[in-house]
């Protein structure tokens, strides 16, 4: 995965859009709901203006591939769970 900066992470997430992939330790529609709480927005499909790719377990290439062409940030859940702590 690419590696964050601090700085973006720690930036809240207010007005980031998120897309996960791979499994993860809870539903799509719970990340959702704690995304859309903080003033985020969640979409199924990387484009250049997604912010942050969560990537859980077993994920497929096709975000990850967009992702990584895009520069988008991709995060590990654990990540996730810190940045939305902050």
């Amino acid at each position: 995965m690419k590696e964050t900066e601090g700085t973006r992470l720690n930036s809240g997430i207010k007005g980031k859009a998120f897309v996960i992939t791979g499994r993860l330790s809870r539903t799509r529609r719970e990340f959702a709901a704690e995304i859309i709480k903080r003033g985020g927005n969640m979409s199924g499909v990387v484009t250049k203006g997604t912010d942050y790719l969560i990537v859980g377990e077993k994920f497929g290439n096709t975000k990850i591939e967009a992702a990584f062409r895009h520069g988008i940030y991709t995060i590990t859940e654990e990540e996730f769970m810190q940045l939305i702590s902050d």
